[in-house]
């Protein structure tokens, strides 16, 4: 079709005439289905500079391709320069493009002054206008120019149900969902009922904000007033469910799907299957992806992301690496969150050089290294016992968050390292990122390791101070700390203190007090723990029991 029309203006080019404006536009609009809009500006801009004289329709189809192609700035220069040149005088459809223009490209400043322009001196705005500036004004956050923008086009004509479709979105993806509702309360209230994008809307933003019930709700009452889901509302749908882990009624709303012939696509089978990934249950996760398969869709790459995480995450990389290898068969190129996997995946199979292969090959490619895989970069470092390499990488890097430094500073406490510890921890605070529970905790149970307790109790009562909550890890450290020094009476201390803040003590938290009683041969004060232990319902054996029995004899 493209070729017949390339020959067709070739042909009347060698006759020296012109289509006519019908068969222009016809043919013009097939090269834009085609993809090849560039190509269509290029024989447009040929017939104009001819002296063909195009119908208005022709010239608003070239500002909005000026626009998609080059930017609002080029469909004005457009505008500014041939609309005058042919004395033709723009209409409402060209300035709705090029407001169209200014909005895709987020200068709604730009945007409003075409509007108040076209209040003022041009041709009137209509209701796309108004809608075009408002969907904008929606998705950059803006509610209050919004509904500025609703209020002055009521005064001029009636709002459709693509206007409250957009502002019934604005109010559910800020949260907002009272406003939301009066807003679909008042457009019933007009006679306008709500459409699929309506609703879709709602249930979008119900999803955003974990509010799964309303959703359903919402879903149903939509089925009650015959308005068939499409494959979108299902994705959104879905999409929420799997994510937040509610896979039982995800599973449910994709047999409902099924049940009303609305055929699954791609991104409704990646949302379950990574919902059951993460969830654990790989074998419906492999279930899924198979039946995709099986109904004649392949992964894209998104998909093969989480197929790739899933197996990996499952000690399946063989697998992961095969697929892979299908993926660039299909010449869909891996990007950085596979790759990540990959390296991640090496890393902690004590593959420490095909870890750094994947780093290098990440960097060659061009990828820019995010947060995440700066943190898996340093913990398979230090993993691999690269403590000096993971310490060189991480002054190197820019995008480091409080889960990169734990990885190191886990590493050097492991290690013994305390010194590098402590300086990774000054380094941390000067990068203006503040030491998490995680952090601490691995600084305290490094210390205690090495003797250092007194270093360790100051730590806890930093976190303290900085209303950091310390967990039972933390807890363990110092009481295990304390006991191997001997000091009891303490270490009680830091027990009675951890439950006093809410921490269930587990066996191994009384294990280590009983062995220290035992070490000071107290044994009333271990047979005292025993009996609590049992007590609680944490003794899995009788171990425990038998030392403390054993040691009293």
């Amino acid at each position: 079709m493209s070729r017949e029309t390339l020959q067709y203006f070739a042909n009347l080019r060698k006759l020296s005439c012109f289509p006519s404006p019908t068969a222009c536009n016809l043919r013009l609009h097939r090269l834009i289905a085609a993809s090849l809009g560039d190509l269509a500006l290029k024989l447009f801009s040929d017939l104009l500079s001819r002296g063909f004289r195009p119908r208005i329709s022709s010239l608003n189809s070239a500002v909005s391709l000026h626009s998609r192609l080059g930017g609002p700035q080029s469909a004005q220069a457009f505008v500014d320069n041939v609309f005058p040149a042919l004395g033709c005088a723009p209409n409402v459809v060209t300035f709705n493009s090029l407001v169209d223009g200014y909005c895709r490209s987020g200068e709604l400043r730009r945007a409003s002054a075409i509007l108040s322009w076209m209040r003022s001196d041009g041709p009137r705005p209509d209701v796309v206008t108004y809608n075009t500036i408002m969907s904008s004004f929606s998705k950059h956050r803006i509610p209050q120019s919004a509904l500025c923008c609703f209020a002055l086009m009521s005064k001029a004509h009636s709002p459709t149900v693509i206007t409250y479709s957009i502002i019934i979105d604005m109010f559910c993806q800020l949260g907002d969902f009272s406003m939301g509702h009066i807003a679909l309360k008042d457009m019933q209230f007009l006679g306008i009922s709500p459409n699929l994008v309506t609703f879709t809307c709602l249930i979008h933003g119900y999803c955003k904000n974990n509010h799964f019930d309303k959703a359903l709700e919402l879903f149903d009452y939509m089925l009650s007033l015959s308005l068939l889901p499409n494959v979108f509302t299902f994705n959104v749908l879905i999409d929420g469910l799997s994510k937040k882990g509610v896979l039982e009624r995800a599973a449910e709303v994709f047999e409902r799907m099924r049940e009303l012939g609305v055929s699954a696509n791609v991104v409704i089978y990646t949302s379950m299957i990574d919902g059951y990934f993460k969830k654990g249950d790989f074998d419906t996760a492999m279930v899924l992806l198979n039946r995709m398969w099986k109904s004649g869709l392949e992964l894209d790459v998104k998909g093969y992301g989480v197929v790739i995480w899933g197996l990996c995450n499952n000690g399946q990389l063989d697998k992961a690496l095969e697929l892979r290898r299908e993926m660039e068969g299909r010449d869909l190129l891996p990007d950085v969150f596979i790759l990540t996997t990959l390296m991640d995946s090496h890393f902690k199979a004590g593959n420490a050089r095909k870890g750094l292969e994947l780093h290098r090959e990440m960097l060659i490619k061009g990828f820019k290294p995010d947060m995440v895989t700066n943190s898996a970069m340093v913990d398979g470092l230090c993993k691999n016992g690269l403590l000096k390499e993971a310490m060189v990488y991480l002054v190197k890097v820019k995008e480091t968050d409080e889960v990169t430094y734990s990885a190191l500073l886990d590493g050097l406490c492991k290690e013994g390292k305390m010194i590098d510890a402590d300086n990774v921890l000054v380094h941390m605070s000067k990068a203006g990122l503040a030491p998490d529970e995680v952090c601490y905790t691995s600084m305290i149970a490094g210390h205690c390791r090495e003797g250092n307790i007194v270093e360790g109790l100051r730590l806890k009562n930093l976190m303290l101070r900085k209303c950091i909550s310390p967990d039972l890890l933390t807890f363990s450290s110092l009481i295990w700390g304390l006991a191997s020094t001997g000091v009891m009476i303490e270490a009680k201390q830091v027990f009675d203190d951890m439950i006093n803040n809410g921490i269930t003590p587990d066996s191994i938290v009384y294990d280590i007090r009983i062995r220290g009683y035992l070490k000071q041969s107290d044994f009333g004060s271990a047979s005292d723990l025993a009996e609590d232990i049992k007590n609680r319902g944490l003794l899995k054996d009788d171990t425990i029991l038998l030392k403390t029995a054993n040691s009293s004899m």
